[in-house]
């Protein structure tokens, strides 16, 4: 039986006391809740900065985000205002942007249902059209998914990384994207990643370098591609920064398309993993030793010598 919004809604606050957060009633005077809801936005967005701070302002994004959302039908409304690449904002996508913001606001919280088609509409003050409308933009960037069904509603979703990687890399496909320089670019974020996996490094990280060496060392070339890339992946969220997790599980995923590898025979797998083992287990002591330098000049040979294994 689905569960009504008070039941999802008391679900995520237990999920939240679970992480060591609780829930806290307050009764302001009415000219301060616009006080107290700044003063809140700027601790979250502090919070955010400690977690991430490489990543762009929330502005920034939302004013790149909105330029790249998809077009929906310009009305008489939309065909006043424009977008940084000139195109009609509809009020869809204007309220597409302020949902948004709030859920940033919220600080993202995953499962959190937003309310009603109803409720929505009536704290909004749109038509069904224009909310269905900007619904279908957050459902495309995969902020919120809808729950149908009676006690149904807009819930806060988590993004899917692995789709957006997809999508990136089928686009960088179809652009004619070549060997070299996918091989170029995976050389450029490894090392990036690599300087701040050393930089950043604690005992549970070593902990998942040692485990990740000693899972490969049972593998030959009869291994898939996705056994050899979790080395690389793992680096990737090792080193805290998600624009780097993020194109450089693009560049890997690119590479391992273009491989020639499973269409080698046996005997030249079985050599090529070895070298693979051997090359991850260098990096690896390197890393665990912080020994940049040792370190970048192993991952560097490494990425050189897969060239020949590109298409």
């Amino acid at each position: 039986m689905p569960k009504s919004s008070a039941e999802r809604v008391a679900a995520y606050r237990t999920r939240k006391k679970a992480e060591g957060m609780v829930s806290l009633t307050l009764v302001v005077p009415s000219a301060d809740v616009a006080l107290f809801s700044q003063f809140a936005a700027q601790r979250r967005e502090k919070l955010r900065e400690a977690r991430h701070p490489f990543q762009a302002p929330p502005q920034q994004w939302l004013s790149m985000l909105a330029a790249m959302t998809p077009a929906l039908p310009p009305t008489a409304e939309s065909r006043r205002k424009r977008n940084a690449l000139g195109a009609p904002i509809t009020r869809a996508q204007t309220l597409f942007m302020a949902l948004l913001k709030h859920v940033i606001d919220l600080g993202w919280p995953a499962g959190l249902p937003l309310g009603s088609e109803q409720e929505l509409m009536k704290v909004h003050g749109v038509s069904r059209a224009a909310l269905r409308g900007a619904i279908r933009l957050l459902e495309h960037h995969s902020i919120v998914r809808v729950q149908r069904g009676t006690g149904g509603g807009v819930i806060v979703a988590q993004p899917d990384l692995s789709a957006t990687m997809q999508a990136v890399s089928v686009y960088l496909e179809y652009a004619g994207i070549a060997p070299r320089d996918i091989l170029a670019t995976r050389r450029t974020l490894e090392l990036a990643a690599l300087d701040l996996v050393i930089e950043r490094l604690d005992h549970e990280g070593e902990r998942c370098v040692h485990d990740q060496i000693q899972a490969e060392a049972r593998l030959d070339g009869r291994a898939g591609a996705e056994e050899w890339l979790r080395f690389h992946f793992l680096l990737a969220d090792l080193c805290g920064d998600p624009a780097l997790r993020l194109f450089d599980g693009i560049v890997l995923q690119l590479a391992d398309a273009h491989s020639t590898f499973h269409r080698r025979n046996r005997t030249d797998r079985d050599r090529v993993v070895a070298r693979i083992k051997e090359y991850h287990r260098e990096i690896a002591r390197a890393i665990i030793a912080r020994d940049r330098e040792r370190a970048r000049a192993q991952m560097a040979d490494y990425i050189a010598g897969i060239w020949t294994w590109l298409a």
